[in-house]
């Protein structure tokens, strides 16, 4: 959240330092040594882990409950495109709109926007042979999509207003290990919820996790994010000699080389879920087999999401870059080389042990690019980069697919992959020294400056 009556555009082609004010108030008393990733479990990440467990709960069953209402096969797949291509569109719209009224009221509209789309859904399983059914189930599709945007972003915003730079990247992995723990626990408890229930339940399970979700933010969220883990008006582990003046406008051409990155990163991401599945049928695997290794695969990835924010934070961005594209990248070069069971465990499993390598990188990078004023505005636009190469990986996989076979989809993205490494070694410490930081987030400063710095 941002100051109102700034400039609309949150990009322009001006560099400068990145900045990073200290807030005039603060939670912590003075000489309290409290960590700020503490402060943020009850406003934040709770509320996170439960969001991300009731939209687990519902999207595995999204496609089957369109079947029940009477959708084509074709058609029932097409909705889960929707969803993603509902989040491309709006993420500048929904940035704009929280940078308007504020991270906590829109938490409480993601929410409410959300409870109504699931009972539009219910409805339309109640009644599928209505003329309505239909049409109003694709809305209500539409509708959710945009409410976890608006979470999405604005759980976004309020971390990176919190957190000092110097724990920016362990907070973003966290907030990115909260969404895959609620994904690896989502489908189970919506299976729980369909063998009750039947697919109604899903969407119920998903009512009560996300009033629970918002009463976390009523109760503990802050109208105004404040700067966390300060001490005495200094902020801890963040003590910098010289401090750049605040950015009115992200860097137009830090935030397009950085994008590049962001789009094969999630290309990659995004054909994982597709091109594993597909080359265990096209291997002759049993389905149960692949989906167990699904299931490893996404153990494996919550594993390392904080020792990756801490590797960020510690030597830059690209520490949790590289690692991220090399082994995901080695994974489906493996997968295409050893064509066995064994193989495609192993290597699907180390594929997700890369991703978790990354867990928060890209709201890190995107909470790094942002100005400092209409905060959110910026990171909604770079969510929509985000989404775009989720949207399109899985009709670059359905390409190659068509005509070249399974094989060579799982080649082409293992080499994009290692292609990316070379990309991150080159673009990344460009884009931010444009912006007058390291990769670490933290300000250029000349051997001169630290120097006179140390003497005084």
């Amino acid at each position: 959240m941002t100051d109102a009556g700034t400039p609309e555009d949150p990009l322009d082609s001006s560099s400068g330092g990145g900045a990073e004010p200290v807030a005039s108030g603060t939670r912590l008393a003075p000489g309290r040594h409290r960590s700020p990733l503490t402060e943020l479990a009850l406003p934040i990440y709770i509320p996170s882990i439960i969001w991300a467990t009731s939209y687990g709960a519902l999207t595995a069953v999204m496609v089957l409950a369109a079947l029940q209402i009477g959708f084509s096969q074709t058609m029932a797949a097409a909705v889960a495109g929707v969803s993603g291509l509902v989040g491309v569109l709006t993420g500048p719209w929904v940035g704009r709109e929280i940078t308007r009224f504020g991270d906590r009221p829109a938490f409480v509209a993601g929410t409410a926007m959300a409870i109504a789309a699931l009972l539009a859904g219910l409805g339309s399983m109640h009644w599928p042979s209505t003329g309505w059914a239909k049409p109003v189930y694709l809305v209500a599709i539409v509708v959710l999509s945009v409410s976890n945007n608006i979470w999405s972003l604005a759980r976004q915003s309020y971390v990176a207003e919190s957190i000092p730079m110097a724990m920016r990247a362990r907070a973003m992995s966290m907030l990115g290990g909260m969404q895959r723990m609620g994904q690896v626990i989502g489908p189970g408890v919506g299976s729980v919820a369909i063998a009750r229930w039947s697919y109604p339940g899903s969407f119920w399970v998903q009512i009560a996790m996300a009033a629970a979700a918002v009463v976390f933010v009523l109760v503990f969220t802050l109208p105004t994010p404040q700067r966390l883990g300060q001490v005495t008006g200094t902020v801890t582990e963040d003590v910098n000699p010289v401090r750049p003046a605040p950015r009115e406008h992200a860097d137009r051409r830090a935030t397009t080389m950085l994008a590049v990155s962001v789009v094969v990163l999630t290309i990659v991401r995004a054909n994982r879920n597709v091109v594993i599945p597909l080359w265990g049928a096209a291997l002759r695997i049993a389905p149960h087999t692949i989906t167990a290794t699904f299931a490893a695969s996404a153990v494996m990835d919550s594993l390392v999401f904080y020792p990756s924010g801490r590797l960020s934070d510690r030597f830059g961005r690209r520490a949790s870059l590289i690692p991220t594209l090399l082994i995901m990248g080695a994974g489906f070069v493996g997968l295409a080389i050893w064509q066995t069971l064994t193989g495609f465990i192993v290597c699907a499993c180390l594929i997700g042990l890369g991703n978790g390598f990354g867990a928060g990188i890209v709201m890190t990078m995107g909470a790094d690019l942002s100005p400092d004023v209409n905060r959110s505005t910026f990171l909604g636009i770079w969510q929509s980069v985000q989404q775009a190469g989720m949207t399109a990986g899985p009709f670059i996989v359905t390409a190659m697919v068509a005509g070249f076979g399974v094989g060579a989809s799982v080649w082409v993205t293992g080499v994009l992959s290692l292609v990316g490494v070379g990309y991150v070694l080159v673009a990344v410490p460009r884009a931010y020294a444009r912006m007058g930081l390291t990769d670490r987030g933290r300000p250029l400063v000349s051997a001169e400056a630290s120097a006179r710095a140390a003497q005084d």
